[in-house]
């Protein structure tokens, strides 16, 4: 059963921008230092990650009320397939909703990255 869907697009110019004017600020309040490392200096990978995290809290329909970014953290595969990691207080929050698994779909272009998150669990 789904219990919540979220999509979030990003520019990539916009996330340039922002590592532009506040690169160590932004980084640090919105990505896990994992995730600082896997993404290097690529603006498509970090504006991914971010527009995951944006969909997320959609899906959830908390928005960044209840939670902080650093909650929830997008990792890979071994294959490359996204996938999200989360925080205890977040990773109860789901149990007591009945959210028992969660689908996360990434794509990029040179301009934009776009994200799903489908959000599931049992009746």
């Amino acid at each position: 059963m789904i219990k919540g869907m979220g999509i979030d697009i990003v520019e990539t110019a916009r996330i340039s921008r922002v590592l532009a004017r506040r690169r160590e600020r932004f980084l640090n309040r919105v990505f896990s230092s994992g995730e600082q490392a896997s993404c290097g200096d690529s603006v498509h990978r970090l504006a991914a990650r971010f527009a995951a995290k944006e969909a997320l809290f959609k899906a959830l329909g908390t928005g960044l009320r209840y939670f902080r970014w650093q909650e929830v953290q997008v990792d890979n595969d071994r294959l490359g397939a996204p996938y999200f990691c989360f925080s205890p207080r977040l990773s109860t929050y789901l149990k007591e909703k009945g959210i028992t698994r969660t689908h996360l779909s990434i794509s990029h272009s040179r301009n934009y990255a776009v994200v799903q998150v489908i959000l599931e669990g049992d009746k």
